[in-house]
């Protein structure tokens, strides 16, 4: 016990020193001893030669080196001291570490706060709220990658520094504990409002990245400048964070005025935020309506079904700008995608636009145009709908449209079952087997004998258990004679639905199976017949 006190008291004092920038001593080496051979795990019955292993040995002469050769002259040292301390995660090198970040040589600092970034990685963490502090606090460091560390860090530091507490304060004669609200320390908060501008432009990114983690306030001519920002990441950045000051004037403006930028990547974010926006103000709309004269097709087209998921009815002259730059597009691009399934929001306009995609080159956009198709017109509900897509060549389209199908079409006509019984596509033959349920009795006769001697065997399965459930009359031979088929999975079509009528089809199975002992799905009829306890 009395070895634990004095570890903590130990930790306390450098802690305190390392803060007020004393970084080295001896007394730093003794607490990273003590805290090194506290922090141990030895089997009690160990004995005192095992205690003292070579590896528990090295680990600790290492990090005393370290620290040893961070107080050196040599520069060269002290970076490969800070360097390898960040392989030997703990208490003990951290405060090395952190210690190190006051060190003259900017290339000692940039070595620390690297090593204290990979300890972080790997599942240590700073988590002293002094230590934290010093870290934030190189967020002002005159090195740039210094800088861009520490900003980069930001929401692994700020749990620790935003920390809420509780102060004592009397009321009415009575002390009272309250919460104190988390937040920087003043240096810090000054620090960090100057880093939204700092001369780095990652720095700023990240500033600007991370800044709800800061819970700092964002003035407009700060952000305004950010708004003006030369460099292309700040500016998108900045883009992402309108929101905290959409309503100022002087924004609304710069909206604008970004919606005209030469940079296609700038134009594209505009119409997000223009969208977002337009809550704050109807001249986001506006920003939005003139961006549908852009000369690029996919900037327009952005701009305008954001405008038809607003309520907009577009023109005529803006819908045709959509189909032909959906239709001329190569890909299913983030950007494609997104327009694709929003033409959705523009009513009949839409509908027209995705019948034309029905026959793009690409087969992902012939999918998705059916899906949506299909879904907005309740289009299974007549065949002269999906029937063209029975024809596509590609078997993902027809799945794609058979999975919207299944269970929802109704009675066909025979021209119409006649289309997908001679298909050259199997899964549209088995869909033509599956729809035997819900046609008339005159289209089975017509097409049932074609489908059940089809050369693929689903289509044959398929069309077997469609007769087992309508029982038509002649199902019984039908289903004595598929017992003999070539195929097991046919074979076991015809005897499941036979099993499922006992008074007629139970008495059928029994009699192939006394005529066909020896057959595989003989062997198996026996089994289920017992198992009902049909067998006799």
């Amino acid at each position: 016990m009395m070895k634990i006190i004095v570890s903590y008291i130990l930790s306390f004092y450098l802690i305190s020193h390392l803060v007020a920038g004393q970084t080295s001593g001896p007394v730093a080496n003794e607490f990273i001893s003590r805290s090194l051979e506290a922090n141990q795990t030895v089997p009690s019955d160990m004995n005192a030669s095992e205690k003292k292993g070579p590896m528990r040995t090295s680990k600790m002469e290492t990090i005393r080196k370290a620290g040893n050769d961070l107080r050196s002259d040599e520069e060269g040292l002290r970076v490969g001291a800070a360097k390898l301390l960040g392989k030997y995660p703990g208490s003990g090198s951290a405060l090395l570490l952190v210690g190190a970040l006051d060190d003259q040589s900017a290339l000692v600092r940039r070595a620390a706060i690297v090593s204290l970034t990979e300890q972080a990685n790997n599942g240590f963490p700073v988590f002293d709220r002094s230590l934290l502090e010093k870290v934030f606090s190189k967020l002002g460091d005159t090195d740039v990658e210094v800088r861009r560390e520490v900003s980069a860090m930001i929401p692994r530091l700020v749990g620790g520094l935003m920390r809420s507490g509780m102060e004592a304060v009397e009321i009415n004669g009575r002390k009272v504990y309250r919460s104190i609200p988390a937040s920087l320390r003043p240096d810090l908060f000054s620090t960090a409002k100057k880093a939204m501008l700092d001369e780095d432009a990652i720095v700023r990114q990240n500033m600007l990245k991370y800044y709800q983690y800061l819970r700092i306030p964002m003035s407009v001519p700060t952000f305004e400048k950010l708004l003006n920002d030369t460099d292309q990441g700040v500016l998108l950045a900045a883009l992402s964070r309108v929101s905290l000051n959409a309503r100022d004037p002087k924004i609304v403006t710069r909206i604008d005025e970004l919606s005209k930028h030469p940079n296609k990547g700038i134009r594209l974010k505009v119409i997000d935020v223009a969208r977002d926006c337009n809550r704050y103000d109807a001249k986001y709309r506006s920003i939005l309506r003139e961006m549908t004269g852009d000369k690029d097709p996919e900037v327009t087209s952005m701009a305008a079904v954001e405008l038809s998921r607003l309520g907009e009815r577009l023109p005529p002259v803006t819908v045709e700008k959509i189909r032909s730059y959906l239709l001329n597009s190569r890909g299913m691009t983030a950007q494609v995608t997104t327009i694709l399934y929003a033409v959705s929001s523009m009513g009949e306009d839409g509908l027209n636009i995705y019948k034309s995609l029905t026959e793009h080159s690409s087969s992902k956009m012939r999918t998705v145009a059916w899906q949506r198709l299909l879904s907005l017109t309740s289009g299974w509900e007549k065949a002269s709908t999906w029937l063209p897509a029975m024809q596509d060549k590609a078997k993902g389209v027809r799945d794609a449209v058979l999975v919207n199908l299944r269970g929802r079409v109704g009675s066909l006509q025979p021209d119409q079952m006649n289309d997908l019984v001679v298909s050259p596509y199997s899964n549209v033959r088995i869909f033509a087997g599956q729809c035997l349920t819900s046609v008339s009795e005159e289209t089975i006769q017509e097409f049932g004998f074609e489908l059940l001697i089809d050369e693929n065997e689903v289509v044959r399965s398929t069309t077997i258990r469609a007769m087992g459930v309508r029982k038509l009359p002649g199902w019984l031979k039908i289903m004595s004679r598929s017992l003999l088929d070539d195929n097991y999975v046919v074979q076991r079509a015809a005897m499941d639905a036979l099993l499922g009528d006992t008074i007629k089809g139970v008495p059928v199975l029994r009699d192939h199976v006394s005529k066909n002992p020896t057959s595989k799905i003989s062997s198996l009829a026996r089994s289920e017949l017992q198992r009902i306890g049909l067998s006799r």
